[in-house]
């Protein structure tokens, strides 16, 4: 992966092409931020942009030395991860060794240092010296999603690169990409935290449909006549392993109320969930009455507060009651 084809970090790969082509690139690095969003590819686009002979200070992505980079076969990058739940000491004294030899055959090493807050105490203060001062032609990357969980004499020795969640216009063009259905993207995007990985995980399972059906499910049931409805759906949740899905189906609920307010408000441009805007404009529920902006806002702090609860071990269905019990008060007080 080049560095100028990784999607939705263009602050963090303009820092590090401009310190490649200046020559000033930092021999210890800190790739910090949200899983799945492009820390290790940029780790190896560096790589690429340090070696290729066929676009130096870029890489070309197709050369034999980039092909090998990319596929884990060159002697000149290495990416090490923990083997079990921690960085042995044994791992960092390896780390060590090549840092303090000169290349094989490229004009630069990188050893990146895949989730480097599993690094214990003592693989931690093996590499201190070398992150300081490796021998020149050496770059160390760590990567990591919890920068806290590292020491702060390690971070100290490092300079940060911060990747950022990757916005989800971004994410349904990646994924359209692919020839994935754009409504399956749009919800898979809208699930996803800005992850990438998290993204073509949930495009390449049954969640996304699943995820509608339980969200539809609490927005009829708060639309019916009686409270019937209500109870049989929160009771659907009683058990343990029916609410695996049950806090990303209400961070959809929360979308769904959101971009209705968008839409209630005249402003289509920024519903996201283009593909489900047609259950937005009819006449069923409380997502429907475009007039009713302040009860929609209101239902999407509803749904967050079920959210909060469950993160909190309330217990699920009465959490579910109330928020459909909520839902059904708004929608009576909008008519």
């Amino acid at each position: 992966m080049r560095l100028r084809d990784i999607a939705g970090q263009d602050q963090a790969t303009a820092l590090l092409l401009r310190a490649v082509a200046s020559g000033r690139i930092a021999h210890a690095m800190l790739f910090d931020g949200p899983d799945g969003v492009g820390k290790r590819s940029a780790a190896l686009g560096l790589a690429l942009a340090l070696c290729c002979p066929e676009e130096p200070n870029l890489g070309c992505g197709a050369c034999d030395v980039c092909r090998r980079i990319l596929a884990g076969q060159h002697p000149d990058v290495r990416v090490l991860a923990p083997e079990t739940n921690q960085f042995l000491l044994e791992q960092a004294k390896e780390v060590v060794a090549l840092a303090c030899s000169r290349p094989h055959e490229a004009p630069a090493r990188v050893l990146v240092i895949d989730q480097a807050d599993c690094l214990n105490p003592s693989a931690a203060n093996c590499l201190l010296k070398t992150l300081e001062e490796p021998l020149p032609g050496n770059f160390i990357v760590l990567v990591t999603a919890a920068p806290a969980r590292l020491l702060p004499t390690i971070r100290s020795r490092c300079q940060r690169v911060r990747f950022v969640g990757i916005r989800p216009a971004i994410l349904i063009e990646l994924a359209t990409r692919r020839g994935i259905d754009r409504a399956r993207a749009e919800t898979a995007a809208a699930m996803a935290g800005g992850s990438a990985a998290r993204l073509f995980e949930l495009c390449e399972s049954e969640v996304e449909s699943n995820l509608w059906t339980v969200a539809s499910r609490f927005r009829q049931a708060a639309a019916a006549s009686e409270m019937g409805p209500i109870f049989d759906a929160a009771a659907a949740f009683s058990d343990k392993e029916e609410r695996q899905d049950l806090p990303e189906a209400l961070a959809l609920l929360a979308r769904f109320y959101r971009d209705s307010l968008a839409l209630a408000a005249g402003a289509d441009d920024l519903v996201f969930l283009r593909s489900h805007s047609a259950e937005m404009a009819g006449p069923a529920d409380l997502c429907q009455r475009r007039h009713s902006l302040m009860p929609l806002r209101r239902a999407v702090t509803v749904v967050l507060d079920a959210c909060s609860g469950l993160a909190a071990n309330v217990n699920a269905v009465t959490a579910l009651e109330k928020m459909m019990m909520d839902i059904r008060s708004l929608a009576v007080e909008a008519s």
